[in-house]
């Protein structure tokens, strides 16, 4: 009986201890510097890499492990991996709840549509002749669209290195 009580004495002040303590955690974000040019980026991203990196940049979230793992068997199954790539990039560009710019939004100021879409998907600034050329791309035709321009960066050589 003796020892009961002194169990129970120790159960409930160490209770008592673990309510009162507040656990914080602090997570901090390091400054990740920006690539000066597309020929800083040497290391070809994995399979999974590309998945998830593609997923985040488009829905701004990170993707599931059992979808990122259907998308993964898909790309390791076939020797291709450009052509996988390209329908991973189809497939989910084309879902609902892509986070694409309208294209009036992008038509009002296409130049900072061009910065903000190569910092987003190559993580670096567009030199003078990309925002010149892309600019004056999307200004000569009214068909192309942000779903296009956000689809032919994901799908370039650049955006497949880090």
């Amino acid at each position: 009986m003796k020892n009961l009580v002194k169990v129970t004495f120790l159960f409930f002040v160490l209770l008592q201890m673990g309510c009162n303590k507040e656990t914080r955690y602090i997570y901090e974000v390091e400054q990740q510097e920006l690539y000066q040019s597309s020929s800083e980026k040497k290391t070809l991203k994995t399979t999974t890499q590309f998945i998830a990196i593609a997923y985040n940049d488009l829905f701004g979230t990170s993707i599931t492990n059992s979808e990122l793992n259907k998308f993964d068997i898909a790309l390791q199954a076939l020797g291709d991996k450009g052509i996988i790539q390209d329908m991973v990039i189809k497939s989910l560009i084309n879902r609902s709840g892509v986070q694409i710019v309208s294209d009036a939004a992008m038509r009002a100021d296409v130049p900072t549509f061009v910065d903000v879409t190569y910092l987003r998907f190559f993580n670096r600034k567009p030199t003078e002749f990309e925002v010149w050329k892309l600019t004056d791309l999307i200004e000569k035709n009214a068909d192309i669209s942000p779903r296009m321009v956000y689809y032919s960066l994901t799908t370039s050589d650049e955006y497949r290195y880090y």
